[in-house]
């Protein structure tokens, strides 16, 4: 655990220097679709921000971590960006322990007059130990309560 947290730290400074207005800065929710799951979005630049996930995947408990780089549109729809990332995953089942690497890649939305933000992406995993080896059905929609704007 410290190993990560000597990883993890330097790299969370690296994006905490450059913080500006964004349609929102934190929000909380639920993540549906291949498992039930709990997010929690902080960004922590005018574009970046870290995903925090947990819950259960196919019966076992899964969370991960994931750096998201959010981009407009061309035509600029308020509230509206795409975005995609990469990060880590661990995952507990019968058979011990996964680690893995979990990329990103989906469309952000948040509302204007309701405190209200919701995600549709694709985040497919790979567990280099333990783990299904390639899990490419990683996908959801969650719903996110706003914290702060």
């Amino acid at each position: 655990m410290k190993k990560v947290l000597f990883f993890c730290l330097p790299l969370w400074f690296l994006f905490i220097n450059d913080i500006q207005a964004q349609d929102y800065s934190k929000a909380f929710g639920i993540r549906g679709g291949l498992g039930a799951n709990v997010t929690y979005k902080s960004f922590v630049g005018p574009q970046s921000a870290f995903e925090l996930m947990g819950g259960f995947y196919f019966g076992d408990v899964y969370a991960s971590l994931v750096y998201e780089k959010h981009n407009y549109f061309q035509n600029d729809v308020p509230g509206l960006t795409w975005y995609w990332g990469v990060g880590g995953s661990i995952l507990l089942n019968n058979g011990g322990l996964g680690v893995g690497v979990v990329g990103a890649l989906g469309l952000d939305y948040s509302f204007r007059d309701i405190p209200l933000n919701i995600s549709l992406d694709w985040m497919p995993n790979i567990f280099i130990v333990g783990g299904r080896g390639f899990a490419p059905g990683g996908g959801g929609v969650s719903l996110r309560y706003i914290l702060d704007r």
